[in-house]
């Protein structure tokens, strides 16, 4: 993969980044972590710690084998040579310690190295604590094997930072990884809201097309002698629904003198004081005027006329009901109004169906606009919010780009550019 040599191969002046596919992202990951110097790096390190621990062998053997100054006090040199025992005790102890593990692995020489610095710190602590007897006895061995344990520390120092770099490495590669895959469903995301878009797009236009083309099929309709003479029907039907509305008036008009003496009457007549032969007219006459038919309207006025008498009106109002049964009976305007009344129903209800009839088309066309426009609407949302989806996602997907980036170059040593080309986007 030539990718791959270029990268390896990469220069710390170049300028140019090197280009990665996004789903070479885990293979290269794994190749780098092949070609990765930490082994090579911790056999130096190990075979410089191989020296320092042969040459603290050496200095322990010769302190074992120092002889102590005769001319010391008795006392210093029964402690110095107690603390001598102690030390040289903990110094080999120690010792067997710095042999490096059979593996290589990150985890196994980092509890190698850990173990390492904690029995460091017990041997200095140790070291410290009798130094001062031993040191007056063996000045010069203490002076070595305080130089040896100071280049072991120093090793140390340069074995955690190998591990330091190797975890920080592959910490980087995790996240790469993450990020990577990530990243790719962010992009098929992208295409899929891109579609959509474009689907809800096309489809808006197709519903505003066809709003546009239903408005101007209705205005034809409208401006057509087919509309103007709906129009002119429901305009006279407003007329004739008004004159309707009228006739009811007086025909109640009409009725409402008589309304005490028909409640009388209905009264008289549920308690069998009086035998009524149009008792449903009366009920009739007081509720629903209109219904009564013309035949029925003489013979109950006459017959109310015939029992006035016994229904215990006054006298001023039993006269008034006389002479306005006598004009409705004579005038006939109770047979009047209620035959313009049925005259003006029947225009009304034979206008009311041509008006439906006519109207069918334009009624039709409305509830079709209706229906453009509402999903119309819906559309329109429904692509809004997939615009702000495609957006909040595109950013998404390029801050995951921009971080891919960083953390592969922080890894290669050098810049680093994703090739997203062969991704759905």
């Amino acid at each position: 993969m030539k990718w791959l040599k270029d990268i390896f191969k990469m220069k710390p002046s170049r300028k140019e980044p090197a280009i990665l596919p996004l789903a070479e992202v885990d293979s290269w990951l794994q190749e780098w972590a092949m070609k990765s110097d930490f082994s090579a790096r911790c056999r130096e390190v190990y075979g410089r710690m191989d020296g320092a621990a042969k040459k603290l062998d050496e200095d322990i053997s010769s302190l074992k084998s120092a002889s102590s100054d005769d001319e010391a006090p008795p006392k210093l040199l029964r402690a110095g040579v107690a603390a001598r025992g102690e030390v040289i005790k903990q110094l080999e102890t120690f010792s067997l310690k710095l042999k490096p593990p059979k593996k290589d692995d990150l985890d196994v020489i980092s509890q190698h190295h850990w173990a390492l610095v904690k029995g460091l710190e017990r041997t200095v602590t140790t070291f410290g604590r009798a130094q001062s007897y031993v040191k007056a006895l063996f000045p010069r061995n203490i002076e070595s094997i305080n130089s040896d344990l100071t280049e072991i520390s120093r090793l140390l120092v340069d074995l955690e930072k190998a591990i330091g770099e190797k975890r920080k490495t592959q910490e980087e590669s995790w996240f790469c990884r993450e990020t990577a895959l990530r990243l790719k469903g962010e992009l098929s995301g992208i295409v899929d809201l891109k579609a959509k878009t474009q689907q809800d797009g096309a489809a808006l236009s197709e519903l505003s097309s066809k709003l546009s083309n239903l408005e101007r099929q209705a205005g034809k309709l409208e401006a057509s002698d087919d509309g103007k003479r709906i129009r002119e029907m429901k305009s006279s039907l407003e007329k004739r629904t008004a004159e309707k509305s009228q006739a009811e008036a007086e025909l109640h008009d009409l009725i409402a003198p008589l309304n005490k003496a028909l409640a009388r009457m209905k009264k008289q007549g549920s308690s069998d004081r009086i035998t009524l032969q149009h008792e449903k007219v009366f009920e009739r006459l007081g509720s629903s005027p209109s219904s009564v038919q013309d035949k029925e309207i003489v013979g109950a006025l006459n017959e109310l006329q015939g029992h006035l008498t016994v229904l215990g009106l006054k006298d001023r109002k039993k006269e008034k009901v006389l002479d306005h049964l006598d004009l409705l009976i004579t005038k006939r305007s109770l047979e009047d109004v209620r035959g313009r009344l049925q005259t003006i129903s029947e225009e009304i209800a034979r206008m009311q169906s041509q008006i439906e009839e006519g109207s069918r088309e334009g009624l039709r066309m409305k509830e079709e606009m209706s229906q453009a426009r509402k999903e119309k609407r819906s559309r329109e949302a429904a692509l809004d919010q997939a615009k702000k989806d495609l957006a909040l996602l595109s950013e998404k997907a390029e801050s995951d780009e921009q971080e891919l980036n960083d953390r592969l170059a922080r890894i290669a040593g050098g810049p680093m550019k994703l090739d997203l080309s062969g991704e759905r986007r």
